[in-house]
């Protein structure tokens, strides 16, 4: 197989998911109700959480998955907790317990030794995560290898393009497919790129835009947050095909503003090839994305809940993905096919005092 590092597609797509939820794990509430319902015993316990709280956990019995790129297991059920092991995308785990606050009570073999520990629910899902396939398969479009199936979280690490062979070794809701490739030390890694970009039978092709594929093994979540009425005064939010669409603000003309610098502007979506397949709309800090209001950003640059103003129009800080670093702003939008008309440019953004 053939393979080409250096190339980076400027893709101006990136995070975000449909309103549907698939394989999310029972939450604490629900193994209890079950268990009164079925009039049978439930073993509880409780537990520090790392912060001077108490949290109960309940006893469960089920094989779950790992959604996330990487997965912190923690010796108690916070995260400030000390962390002892670290797993990653498709990894199985044991659940025995789920606590309260959110968080569950797993085991996994590592070495051949049982490690015990706590993960958070959003992190885990009922759903095997990647299913396995073991095939050469020609590449039909140049694409960017990432390391996490979505464009908002994965970072490029590689690159094939047209007629390349690769090896096929796995596919993610059939939306992605994971590979294995040579860096450019030469090394074998493995990394995801679209299905959409492979030559496979026709009974296997996938269309990365399709409407079909918008929704993946989602996460739970409230929809609600500290940002949730950050919108400025005249703006709206209606609900348009499961998105949230706010209408336009324009700074006010006698707004404090403060220049933050050229910034590299790109665009996200409600697909699975934008958000990767898990993500439910639910952004980082808690509330539902809006479109000509949230936007992603590093957050150790612009805070969360930062109102900003890009080309005129305010938007707010309420997201953060993997790729979006300094100097970046990821901009929320309807569909597809906007995000990537809307492209890539840079412009001048400034923050509201």
């Amino acid at each position: 197989m053939k393979y080409r590092f250096g190339l980076f597609l400027t893709c101006a797509v990136f995070w975000l998911c449909g309103s549907r939820v698939y394989g999310a794990v029972t939450d604490y509430e629900t193994v209890v109700q079950s268990a009164e319902e079925e009039g049978r015993p439930l073993q509880t316990f409780s537990t520090e959480d790392g912060s001077g709280g108490t949290v109960t956990v309940a006893a469960c019995n089920d094989t779950v998955y790992v959604t996330a790129k990487t997965a912190e297991i923690y010796a108690v059920p916070g995260q400030s907790g000390t962390e002892t092991a670290s797993l990653v995308l498709g990894d199985e785990v044991k659940r025995t317990g789920v606590c309260d606050n959110g968080w569950s009570k797993v085991s996994f073999q590592k070495d051949g030794a049982a490690i015990n520990g706590y993960m958070q629910n959003q992190m885990l899902s009922t759903d095997i995560q990647i299913q396995p396939a073991d095939e050469e398969v020609e590449v039909k479009t140049d694409s960017s290898i990432l390391d996490f199936p979505g464009r908002k979280d994965g970072e490029v690490v590689g690159e094939v393009l047209e007629l390349d062979e690769v090896k096929r070794t796995g596919t993610v809701n059939e939306v992605w497919s994971r590979i294995e490739f040579l860096d450019g030390n030469g090394a074998a890694r493995t990394g995801y790129i679209p299905t959409s970009c492979l030559d496979l039978p026709e009974t296997v092709q996938t269309d990365s835009i399709d409407e079909e594929l918008n929704a993946g093994t989602l996460h739970e979540g409230s929809g609600e947050g500290v940002f949730a009425d950050a919108l400025e005064a005249g703006g709206s939010v209606t609900e348009e095909n499961g998105v949230q669409v706010g209408t336009p603000v324009a700074a006010s003309s006698d707004a404090n503003l403060k220049p933050l610098g050229t910034f590299r502007i790109t665009h996200y979506c409600p697909c699975s090839i934008c958000c990767g397949p898990w993500a439910n709309g639910i952004t980082s800090t808690g509330v539902t994305a809006t479109t000509n209001h949230t936007i992603a950003v590093d957050p150790t640059q612009i805070p969360y809940g930062s109102q900003v103003v890009i080309n005129g129009q305010v938007y707010v800080a309420e997201d953060c993905g993997g790729a979006i670093k300094t100097n970046c702003i990821d901009i929320y939008v309807a569909t597809h096919a906007e995000g990537e008309a809307k492209g890539v440019y840079y412009t001048d953004v400034y923050l509201i005092q």
